[in-house]
């Protein structure tokens, strides 16, 4: 594809499209013009931040009413007369209704006109004899992707260092999945409760069976002590590695296995994420593959009761994360028949019980998949 000074875009919520040809060094425009109807100008907003950050050059152009075809001739006449001097312009046609598309084609017919296809990573030239496509270069980071979605990142352990300890403890507990599935649920319980009373040590019954697991932590460290009445954590991080983080830093390290295999855009751990409002969000884990946001929830704990919650919340994050995000659901408790069925109407992919021992398998293969569907 050709490289040209300006790119024209129309601004709608899917803000992928109109960033990846923007990023690509090989067609990196110097300026950009946000065209943007009523409806849009919050959205115009974040990305004329975003680019004037990148050093690019933005203007701000209104459409006004996007389902009014005429005011929309009009307005995308006006822009066009501005510019009909340029030589080194181009239009991105993916934003927008319909009608916005329509409009912009039928006035810009003597001008470079081109499509993004987010599904494929792919520019296609319109206009041509013969249409050529162009392959985007997969610049965009995790804190990027967030910001033109209106999210900051507040904090993240980007490619986060996990010690080998705590990879053989993950590997123990998951190779012997039926051995210790129910032990864990009681020391989740344990490490919580020890959590509520602002406790490193809990009283309890703790079975012969149970101290066996405990002992697994034991030797990573992350437990002082134990006996048969009472359980002792090194510290307050140590405890929240007992109570789940475990499964997390197992999943951290996974996500280093699928880079080294398929080569990831970005990828990170425990993600804080804000909202221009102030709203919170926590992310387990996150990667980009292909400007494709996979965001991944991890679980160890029981999730009869809040299993449903815990498929909502994902599928919130999604939302608000644009149209082509996948969730990713890693528990180590098997879900309920009601709540896989939820997953699977959610379009939520999960990764339960002992196929967490193949994690980075089963990423690869959902990677593959979504590759094949597009």
């Amino acid at each position: 594809m050709q490289k040209y000074d300006i790119q024209i875009l129309i601004v709608s919520g899917q803000m992928i499209p109109n960033v990846t040809p923007v990023l690509d060094e090989a067609i990196r425009p110097k300026k950009v013009i946000l065209c943007a109807s009523n409806k849009m100008q919050a959205s115009a907003g974040v990305l004329a931040t975003f680019f004037k950050e990148k050093q690019i050059e933005t203007e701000h152009f209104s459409l006004g009413d996007a389902y009014d075809f005429s005011e929309l001739q009009e307005r995308f006449l006006e822009l066009a007369s501005q510019y009909e001097n340029e030589t080194s312009i181009a239009v991105n046609l993916t934003g927008g209704n319909k009608l916005m598309t329509i409009a912009a084609q039928m006035v810009f017919d003597e001008i470079p006109c081109f499509y993004v296809v987010p599904e494929r990573d792919q520019i296609l030239m319109l206009g041509t004899e013969k249409t050529t496509s162009y392959e985007i270069q997969n610049k965009i980071l995790l804190h990027d992707y967030f910001k033109i979605h209106g999210y900051t990142v507040k904090n993240q352990n980007r490619k986060k260092t996990i010690t080998p300890e705590a990879v053989e403890l993950a590997q123990n507990i998951l190779k012997q999945y039926d051995t210790y599935k129910k032990q864990l649920s009681v020391l989740n319980a344990l490490a919580a409760k020890a959590e509520d009373a602002y406790s490193l040590a809990i009283r309890n019954d703790i079975s012969d069976q149970t101290g066996n697991l405990l002992n697994l932590f034991y030797q990573h460290g992350s437990i002082k002590y134990y006996d048969d009445k009472k359980i002792e954590f090194a510290s307050a991080e140590a405890r929240n590695f007992c109570k789940g983080f475990w499964l997390e830093d197992y999943v951290l390290n996974e996500l280093a296995t699928v880079d080294d295999t398929v080569g990831l855009q970005d990828w990170a751990g425990s993600l804080e994420i804000e909202s221009a409002s102030g709203t919170k969000n926590e992310i387990d884990a996150a990667f980009l593959f292909n400007n494709a946001l996979y965001v991944i929830e991890c679980k160890t704990a029981k999730m009869e009761a809040k299993g449903s919650d815990v498929l909502y919340k994902i599928d919130t994050i999604r939302g608000y994360a644009g149209f082509y995000t996948q969730s990713i659901v890693a528990t180590f408790k098997e879900l309920s028949k009601y709540d896989r069925q939820r997953a699977n109407d959610l379009k939520i992919n999960l990764i339960e019980g002992k196929n967490l021992n193949r994690f980075s398998d089963r990423i690869i293969e959902i990677i593959q998949s979504d590759q094949g569907e597009k």
